[in-house]
């Protein structure tokens, strides 16, 4: 049991749910930028974002009868990342990102990420990646509006140079984004949006998977900006 467990934890790491079309397919009235503008506004807007330098954020889940306690550590001013994963207080997952490269921890096992791993969570480094995402060379396209758990959201499919694709929701009410999705990790749904600092953050992340025995409910426990961080976060 542990065995799946630890196995299904793996695949959080790479965090991004089915999608329900509406029976009548309706194509979205904005460009891809339109909506992450939008988006920007609705978490505070981009003179808030721009003085960020940093975000930490913990996470609490329940997988099982096991407490899971997902951290991640954004250092966009020195282009460092740290995301990871414990069991009832055992690491058991660990991604770090600094000077151009990165490793993976899981299993017992520590790997350098290849290429085009970096490239998928290089964005990450960014506390808010969607305003990155034309300087990281991405191509971006507005797809059809979708139905998200009963909200009607934009699409916007995203992908890297090295050729990862992802896809985001944003509410056309709010401007907020709901859901990501990509094909290898799975979908995470967001929702309970709170402001801290200014900064509208969801409060409750949903993860799905195949992998998963069933979807994973996370809430926050903390989240901090522009801390003095420990470089020994990012060894």
């Amino acid at each position: 049991m542990k065995r799946i467990a630890v196995s299904c934890i793996v695949i959080i790491c790479f965090l991004q749910v089915n999608v329900w079309a509406f029976s009548a397919k309706m194509v979205a009235d904005k460009s891809p930028k339109e909506i992450i503008d939008a988006y920007i506004k609705a978490v505070g807007g981009l003179e808030k974002i721009n003085g960020i330098k940093n975000m930490m954020i913990v996470m609490e889940a329940n997988l099982q009868g096991m407490t899971l306690e997902i951290s991640s550590t954004s250092d966009q001013e020195n282009k460092r990342l740290m995301q990871q994963t414990a069991m009832n207080g055992n690491v058991v997952q660990k991604t770090v990102v600094k000077n151009g490269k990165g490793y993976i921890y899981a299993m017992g096992e520590q790997q350098e990420l290849r290429e085009d791993q970096l490239d998928a969570v290089n964005a990450q480094i960014f506390v808010f990646p969607e305003i990155q995402y034309e300087s990281l060379g991405y191509t971006l396209t507005a797809g059809d509006i979708q139905d998200i758990d009963g909200e009607a959201a934009y699409t916007l499919n995203i992908v890297t140079s090295k050729g990862i694709e992802t896809t985001e929701y944003y509410s056309i009410s709010s401007g907020l984004k709901l859901r990501t999705s990509t094909e290898q990790a799975g979908d995470i749904t967001y929702g309970d949006y709170e402001e801290v600092d200014g900064i509208m953050i969801p409060t409750r992340m949903t993860i799905s998977n195949a992998m998963l025995p069933m979807p994973i409910e996370a809430r926050m426990v903390k989240v901090k900006f522009n801390e003095t961080l420990d470089s020994s976060l990012f060894d």
